[in-house]
């Protein structure tokens, strides 16, 4: 079965699941949309497909099986919606909403059916799949914390975003806290602080989460660090472990020696797709689903409406 595919949105990371699409062999990329004509364009004649300006049109012209929504977040739900109504499998990246009343609008389409997976893609990452399993195995014991740090050279303000650090960054870390602890929790707060004057939305954040079993889980995510930044310490009763994302790099500490697992490095968005068009082909849900994406979001709305010094 050759599932035929459309992305909507040109920028860079619509061009990233263009080129992945291409390069899976049961996909068919076979359009591109985008609001400005001439992105569209630019990318459709790059890899030879047909190019759009409307989601709709091109949905229903080139009969398509599945879209990968990859537009400015303030326009992922509007366009999620909209592909959802017209009865195609979606993948949308993150945040997928920027409010609950998006979110709940959205839980009432997709239980009307239809396959929908969020755009996580730090769950396909190695380096997470492996600190899973580690956990599990009970590597270092009972955890009892976990730290995350997420930063970013460039605030997404100044690209029009409408949104925060929160969901820029910060949500990368709460999906992977949630992947990995298995369950919501208990308690939630943030503190937040806007130290950029041009537009809108928190630069700083810290969010904490108190887990069952006395976990504490801490992610700080900012805008301001000169260097990207991307990695999370767990702490548990016999060591902890050291996880890099962009270098797919894990450490285990463990009293007086340590252990460097081998992995085998591979490109996260090519798994991830991969798992959304072999999804679509089984007719099967996703294994993360939008359940999951609720969960960790409505975590996150939970935290930002316990502010511990507002902005």
């Amino acid at each position: 079965m050759e599932v035929r595919v459309g992305v909507v949105g040109c920028g860079w990371f619509g061009s990233a699941h263009a080129r992945v699409y291409r390069a899976i062999g049961d996909a068919k990329l076979v359009a591109v949309a985008d609001k400005d004509e001439n992105a569209a364009r630019r990318l459709a004649e790059y890899y030879h497909v047909n190019y759009y300006t409307s989601v709709e049109g091109m949905i229903r012209r080139e009969s398509l099986d599945a879209v990968s929504v990859v537009v400015t977040p303030q326009h992922l739900f509007e366009v999620t919606k909209e592909a959802l109504e017209l009865g195609v499998s979606v993948l949308t990246e993150k945040p997928i909403v920027t409010n609950r009343k998006e979110l709940s609008v959205l839980s009432s389409l997709v239980k009307k059916g239809g396959i929908f997976m969020p755009g996580f893609i730090e769950l396909f990452n190695p380096a997470v799949m492996k600190l899973k399993e580690l956990l599990k195995g009970g590597v270092i014991g009972s955890i009892s914390s976990i730290s995350s740090r997420r930063a970013g050279r460039l605030p997404k303000k100044v690209l029009g975003w409408k949104i925060g650090v929160v969901l820029d960054l910060g949500i990368h870390e709460a999906y992977v806290h949630r992947y990995l602890m298995d369950e919501d929790p208990l308690n939630s707060l943030s503190y937040t602080n806007r130290l950029l004057n041009d537009g809108e939305g928190e630069d700083l954040a810290i969010l904490i989460f108190s887990y069952p079993n006395s976990v504490t889980a801490i992610i700080e995510a900012n805008w301001l660090t000169t260097a990207g930044i991307r990695n999370m310490t767990i702490t548990g009763e016999d060591g902890s472990i050291f996880l890099d994302y962009a270098d797919q790099f894990i450490r285990v500490e463990r009293g007086d020696h340590s252990l460097i697992p081998r992995l085998r490095r591979e490109e996260p968005l090519y798994k991830e797709l991969s798992h959304f068009i072999e999804s679509i082909k089984g007719g099967k849900d996703p294994i993360v689903g939008f359940e999951f994406a609720e969960s960790v979001l409505n975590n996150i709305f939970n935290a930002m409406d316990r502010k511990v010094v507002p902005m």
